[in-house]
């Protein structure tokens, strides 16, 4: 006769020999750490690190997450270069500087797409791009809403630094300028720029929604960890997934620090909409590969970085960047279930 204890001995024996785990044990068992570095400042991008942070979409794929919170990305790049973190989310002209400059990052999934503009303050009285000719531009240079301001420029037959002028000013004093109406034309991203648009103080002349925010990696850490790496795509995937599904509380998490703490909610929906993924209706719509035109655009802006003397030389993009683990990442996503109502909130 088999005792209760032996029969609940067996009963394991089988569960773990069939290779499924039971919740209990999974618990127990230890979770791989990633130091995972990012900013506040992003939409999408933002909502899904929250999304990461508050639910325990990590834990479910065996990662214990480190959130590190950065002012930008070149904070979060050089994280990563100092050994602090492992990963780290960042624009994409960022990343093109990380690998223009040989330092051992690269990108290995993208993240989010967002709108750049040039847009003209309510008291210039400027109406089209042509109307642009002998003014000036203001903005933070070395950011891809810089290319694309000038390509819109280049765009309504008018030359940079002779029909229009770029001057380069930090973000917190072209917000001042803007809202004292001391400038004509300037170049921002969202969500800053849905925020002067939903007060009044500025119009868009000319949109761009190619600008798009990359994960990238240590490739010590790509090259000892791709498991881990895989499943840490996989779970950002489902946290974006997460955030395109609620948005009220995604954007109540992004509004819960600085510096969106004073952007309107409404604000912060009307310029996450730029995003295809926020409207995703299956896991299978969230993408981490970096797609070939991405790849196309980041190479474009090392040549035109290059040509504006921002960067040392022109990396090549294709050749550095790493889509085979987030590939296996999304072969995942793609086949494999995942029940949103599963998903818990952790409480402080």
């Amino acid at each position: 006769m088999v005792s209760r204890r032996d029969f609940n001995f067996l009963s394991m024996a089988s569960i773990l020999a069939s290779g499924v785990a039971p919740a209990f044990v999974r618990a127990a068992q230890s979770l791989d750490v990633v130091r995972f570095g990012w900013s506040n400042t992003v939409i999408v991008s933002a909502q899904t690190m929250h999304a990461l942070k508050n639910t325990d979409i990590a834990e479910r794929n065996g990662i214990k997450l480190e959130q590190p919170l950065l002012m930008n990305s070149p904070a979060v790049s050089e994280a990563i270069a100092s050994g602090s973190t492992d990963i780290g989310t960042v624009s994409d002209f960022s990343a093109v500087t990380m690998m223009a400059a040989g330092a051992p990052i690269v990108p290995v999934a993208h993240q989010s797409s967002f709108r750049s503009a040039v847009m003209v303050t309510k008291k210039s009285g400027i109406k089209s791009m042509a109307d642009l000719k002998g003014k000036q531009v203001y903005g933070t240079f070395g950011i891809t809403a810089y290319l694309n301001a000038q390509e819109a420029v280049r765009s309504a037959g008018l030359t940079v630094g002779r029909d229009v002028n770029f001057i380069n000013i930090n973000t917190p004093e072209l917000t001042d300028a803007i809202r004292a109406q001391r400038i004509d034309a300037f170049f921002m991203w969202d969500p800053w720029l849905a925020l002067f648009e939903d007060a009044g103080l500025a119009t868009a002349l000319a949109e761009n929604t190619s600008p798009a925010m990359v994960l990238q990696a240590h490739t010590r850490f790509i090259k000892e960890k791709p498991d881990v790496l895989r499943r840490l795509l996989k779970a950002h995937s489902e946290a974006l997934f997460y955030a395109s599904q609620n948005h009220a509380q995604a954007n109540a998490w992004f509004r819960s620090l600085e510096p969106a703490k004073s952007i309107p909610e409404t604000v912060i929906e009307h310029a996450s909409t730029f995003d295809p993924q926020w409207s995703a209706k299956t896991l299978a719509d969230i993408t981490a590969t970096i797609s070939p035109k991405a790849i196309d655009s980041m190479q474009r802006m090392a040549h035109w970085g290059v040509g504006e003397k921002l960067l040392p030389r022109v990396p090549d993009v294709k050749a550095l960047v790493n889509t085979a683990i987030s590939g296996q990442a999304d072969q995942e996503t793609k086949t494999a279930a995942f029940d949103l109502s599963s998903v818990k909130i952790k409480t402080a």
